[in-house]
């Protein structure tokens, strides 16, 4: 049983981890190296329940096993306060279970009640976990920027996609 709830400082190293397991595949980040707790202090507190989430998902032992969260789009300039990039981290351990599927769908049910309408996701070209994941929830790719990063010494380009969020009335 998988249990979500806002993310608290002392959650940072789970987070931390988390993240840095990401980085040897080289499809979820554009960081070629491990990050440290510190050097995400000041990004955790950018977060705001009300409205910029960001959410850890605990398993049966009470370990941190995801995360997935918004940042304000576009360096939060206020014509955009409506829209958000969502982005999606999850323990190596917990992949290909149901787990990202479980979470995105917990933050798009949240998007009305945060004041969010439409969500930017953006990811490697050949990140195909994330590719198939955005397209079960019905992201639409609206921009391809085509190598513009190298990782590990490839040339990957980057998906920019979309998913408008229904307005409950």
């Amino acid at each position: 049983m998988i249990k979500t709830r806002d993310a608290s400082t002392a959650d940072l190293p789970a987070i931390v981890d988390i993240y840095n397991q990401s980085i040897p595949a080289g499809t979820a980040t554009a960081d070629t190296k491990p990050i440290e707790v510190a050097d995400r202090v000041q990004w955790f507190e950018q977060f705001s329940p009300q409205k910029r989430p960001i959410w850890v998902a605990e398993n049966e032992a009470s370990q941190i096993v995801g995360c997935i969260y918004l940042t304000s789009f576009y360096a939060g300039r206020p014509a955009y306060d409506k829209t958000a990039e969502v982005s999606l981290y999850l323990a190596n351990s917990h992949q290909k279970q149901g787990l990202g599927s479980f979470l995105l769908q917990k933050m798009i049910d949240a998007c009305p009640d945060l004041g969010i309408t439409t969500l930017v996701g953006m990811h490697f070209d050949h990140n195909e976990g994330t590719k198939h994941l955005n397209k079960k929830f019905g992201f639409e790719v609206c921009g391809h920027l085509p190598e513009i990063a190298e990782v590990h010494g490839q040339k990957r380009g980057l998906l920019i996609s979309l998913l408008r969020i229904p307005q409950v009335e």
